[in-house]
């Protein structure tokens, strides 16, 4: 047993206890006034199907996967603990200045338990999403801290991704709000493209091994294929995730009437720049067209929620609008 398991294993014997009796005072409507129901706990489902009672208004939410911070942000909650993003040793650049005093409390795919229990205040409720596969054992020594929700999972597109978060912090009709000014916002972006409507959109990110694009089922293209607009056919592959890296013998998959380019770090702009001098590029249609668009890598090719769909629609608009 790791250490940290050790430290939680007493703590999480009385958290499922306290779970326990509090999920049988939750779900006594006939003795509970409306106030205490409003107040009290509440019994829901996560992304797993698992039962879990958590608070009926959380206040000290730690988000551990980028997706959840992002539909945190949206809801208009302040986490007190995150991940880092994978880009650095904050979290992601878009959304930093909208959580300055956030505490990090380790990587997405490793989240610090110490670093957790130490949050002050203490946690109330713990957002576990969209990792490739829930780790029962890690989830377990999670719920000794506070009550973790899988909010989603790997295959889940960030709509439902939000819903699940909303779910866990009683926030669904917020959710719908959000997901009502997104569809707007998608309305009105496509009204501004005028004759880029029918263009053929590239999505690319550029990384220190070579360029990828991005499939069918990635955050950034779920935005465009609500936009109406085309992807090129090598690029309708199935998966939430970018491609495997393209050789730059190949680089014609990548073209389009635009291309939208992003690398993530600055090891991934130091290789684009060496491409850039390889024929292959300086033949592409959207090179000598000079329809090449260069955005943050971090909201277009990662995983998104709705403040980087919102950036993504507006470096759409400005690129492409008439």
């Amino acid at each position: 047993m790791s250490r940290s398991r050790k430290l939680f294993a007493a703590v999480a014997v009385a958290a499922l206890s306290l779970t326990a009796c509090g999920g049988g005072g939750g779900t006594d409507t006939g003795s509970s006034t409306s106030a205490a129901a409003e107040e009290g706990p509440r019994t829901i489902t996560d992304a797993t199907g698992a039962q879990l009672t958590v608070p009926a208004k959380p206040k000290n939410v730690v988000a551990l996967a980028e997706t959840d911070l992002d539909a945190v942000v949206a809801l208009g909650v302040t986490p007190i603990g995150a991940s880092k993003s994978r880009q650095g040793d904050s979290v992601a650049g878009y959304l930093a200045g909208k959580v300055p005093d956030v505490k990090l409390v380790g990587e997405i795919v490793e989240p610090n338990l110490d670093a957790i229990a130490a949050l002050d205040p203490k946690p109330d409720i713990i957002l576990y999403g969209h990792f490739i596969e829930p780790d029962p054992a890690q989830i377990a020594d999670l719920n000794a801290i506070a009550p973790t929700v899988v909010t989603s999972l790997v295959q889940d597109d960030w709509k439902a991704s939000l819903k699940g978060v909303a779910n866990a912090l009683n926030l669904s009709a917020k959710a719908d709000e959000v997901l009502k000014d997104y569809d707007k916002k998608v309305a009105d972006t496509k009204g501004a493209l005028g004759a880029n409507a029918s263009a053929e959109v590239s999505l690319v990110r550029w990384n220190p091994q070579g360029p990828t694009y991005l499939q069918k089922q990635h955050f950034a293209s779920t935005v465009v294929s609500d936009l109406g607009i085309k992807r090129p056919q090598a690029q309708q592959t199935d998966g939430t995730g970018p491609s495997d890296p393209v050789s730059l013998e190949k680089l014609d998959v990548l073209d389009g009437d635009w291309l939208f380019l992003g690398t993530l770090n600055a090891d991934g702009a130091g290789a684009l720049k060496q491409a850039e001098a390889n024929p292959t590029w300086t033949q592409l249609k959207a090179v000598q067209a000079k329809h090449v668009v260069t955005v943050d890598g971090v909201p277009w090719t990662s995983r998104g929620g709705p403040v980087a769909a919102g950036i993504v629609l507006d470096d759409i608009r400005k690129a492409l609008g008439q």
